[in-house]
């Protein structure tokens, strides 16, 4: 029999010698089994523990192996009848331990896990090999996960049964699986499950002789609430956003996350192709609803694009490649709408490609080139400083404007590498005006608010200071993105950094609906530019020219300077130069120069 609870056994031996017989106690004395102790129950007789029968010893270390093992052990014939068990964890048994001896499996434990180890036993008996399998039980109310080891003995009348409890590792497999196929964030499938879930999709409608879509789905402007309201409200918006996707399609639809702001909705079953334009519709109807980020409320739309099976391709991977395409041609006529994939949107899709590799070439071989626009003081006509405008030449190709391409180094995330190139591009032209005798007033250098949320731009301005032999006031940053910045103190430290490094902050484009007032105050901004838009039709419209004149006091009243952008004419200029103080910019006074011409004109 097995070791006893207490970790001691009685044993009972007849000494032949005198027909007497003596009862021994045998106990460890030690915790690793290294030594035993035997006493006899007559207080004359001593006992040599290397008298003790080996196969008690072998008891013992048993007995005590099965307490401390985290098992338990059954002793089964191979009809499922339990003949024995041991173990120190009978209190996972969902019945009394006495329950188990004699009886069979089918008696003590649910048909289909009775069934499993009966199926286990006649595998085992069959091929002599460890069978194991899991099965769950309910435990003390909670579920419970157990894996049973069965082994046929030689006799193959009875085998040894182990089983463990591994709840735990059960619970750790569904939470890396949960991880491998479902987003952190959302609850949704992530892309793996997505394409496992789109293959059978296309199998299925194949199969079946039916349309199914393909829907790519871009949150607009998600960035933007991300920059303003940090990454915690752009969780929030994410989650809240994907949870109004999904109540709006059908459970047989699937919704799956597969990028930052980037969903993916699979349409089994469509009767006709206008049955996605109608999906479509409604998602965008709905996204338009205000979400509310713990007590802000924010708007959104969002962009789609479209593929079908069978008419746009047979395969998965092409459908959802071209609904990408489909989704980024929304986005390029305006966001906030749906396109259906058509043949052409793949040729475009493959010329901003070779665009974006363009421009990284570019970048990489300083083949782009920059410009000057002169600014001037509408009453002395004094140069007083130039914006540095970058241009990309591209030889032999269709000239790319600079609005064009400063988007597409946005998309492709070269944002940051275009400042650094211009603004180290305008320090050394700087250095080169100066050390010939010119003086060009200040030089406004373009910077997106990628650059101005990266903590590294104080550290990297104030290196090309230095390195050009640059005085500061000489530098000015010039930013769009005012309403952004108001709530980003990254960005907000970064310009405080800069004007302590004695560099000038403007804000350029004023009035054309993203600065506040409010931010004008919160941010070290030092001057204004007016945006071209507030400069059409001045004088000649009366009402253009009271609102001009408001935006100028407005500027004037928070002690700013203030340029005017978008003179275009004498008349404009006379406006501007009536205001007193005012700077001016536009082709009325000089279109973009190249350096040397600069140089010209400040000789």
């Amino acid at each position: 029999m097995f070791y006893s609870d207490s970790g001691v056994h009685p044993l009972r031996e007849r000494h032949h010698a005198g027909n007497q017989s003596a009862q021994y106690t045998i106990r460890p004395t030690t915790p690793d089994l290294q030594a035993v102790s035997c006493t006899s129950a007559r207080p004359s007789t001593a006992v040599n523990p290397s008298q003790i029968p080996q196969q008690y010893l072998q008891t013992d270390f048993l007995s005590a192996l099965f307490e401390a093992m985290p098992d338990l052990y059954f002793l089964l014939d191979m009809d499922g009848v339990i003949k024995d068990f041991r173990g120190r964890q009978q209190d996972q048994l969902y019945v009394p331990p006495e329950a188990f001896l004699g009886h069979h499996v089918k008696e003590v434990l649910p048909a289909a896990v009775a069934a499993q180890f009966v199926q286990a036993l006649s595998e085992a008996a069959q091929t002599d090999e460890v069978v194991s399998f899991e099965y769950q039980l309910s435990v003390h109310g909670a579920e419970a996960w157990f894996e049973a080891r069965i082994s046929a003995l030689r006799d193959h009348q009875q085998a040894v049964c182990v089983v463990r409890d591994f709840s735990e590792l059960h619970e750790a497999r569904k939470q890396l699986e949960s991880m491998a196929h479902y987003d952190a964030l959302t609850g949704l499938a992530n892309r793996a499950l997505l394409d496992k879930l789109l293959e059978q999709s296309v199998r299925s409608a194949r199969r079946n002789q039916q349309r199914m879509g393909v829907m790519f789905i871009d949150l607009d402007r998600f960035k933007d609430v991300n920059d303003t309201l940090g990454h915690a409200a752009g969780d929030l918006l994410l989650q809240l956003a994907s949870r109004r996707l999904q109540n709006t399609l059908r459970e047989s639809d699937t919704l799956a996350r597969v990028g930052g702001d980037e969903f993916v909705v699979v349409l089994d079953d469509l009767e006709s192709i206008d049955s996605a334009s109608g999906v479509a519709r409604k998602l965008m109807n709905d996204m338009c609803t205000p979400f509310d980020l713990q007590g802000t409320e924010v708007v959104i739309s969002c962009s789609i694009g479209i593929s079908i099976f069978p008419d746009d391709a047979d395969n998965a991977s092409r459908l959802l490649s071209y609904a990408d395409t489909a989704m980024y041609r929304a986005k390029q006529q305006g966001r906030n709408d749906w396109r259906f994939y058509t043949a052409d949107m793949t040729r475009a899709a493959m010329e901003h490609l070779e665009l974006i590799e363009a421009l990284r070439s570019a970048l990489e071989d300083n083949s782009l080139t920059q410009l000057y626009q002169p600014q001037f003081d509408c009453e002395t006509g004094r140069t007083v400083g130039v914006e540095a405008l970058a241009r990309w030449p591209r030889p032999g190709r269709d000239s790319l404007g600079p609005q064009r391409f400063i988007t597409l180094a946005e998309q492709a995330g070269l944002a940051r590498r275009l400042d650094r190139w211009s603004l180290e591009s305008a320090c050394r032209q700087l250095h080169r005006w100066l050390d010939e005798g010119h003086d060009p007033g200040v030089v406004s250098v373009n910077l997106s608010i990628h650059s101005l949320t990266d903590e590294s731009l104080p550290d990297a301005v104030g290196s090309f200071l230095r390195d050009y032999a640059i005085p500061a006031h000489h530098l000015q940053i010039e930013i769009k993105e005012l309403a952004l910045l108001g709530e980003r103190p990254a960005a907000k430290d970064c310009l405080k950094a800069l004007i302590a490094l004695g560099v000038d902050v403007a804000v350029d484009d004023f009035g054309s609906g993203y600065a506040a007032l409010e931010y004008l105050r919160a941010l070290p901004v030092t001057t204004l530019k007016i945006d071209a838009a507030f400069m059409h039709d001045v004088p000649g419209d009366p009402e253009q020219a009271i609102i001009a004149n408001t935006v100028i006091a407005m500027g004037r009243a928070l002690g700013m300077k203030v340029v005017a952008k978008g003179i275009e004419n004498a008349e404009q200029a006379d406006f501007i130069r009536h205001q007193h103080g005012i700077q001016g910019q536009g082709y009325y006074f000089s279109h973009p120069l190249r350096p040397e011409q600069v140089g010209e004109l400040l000789d």
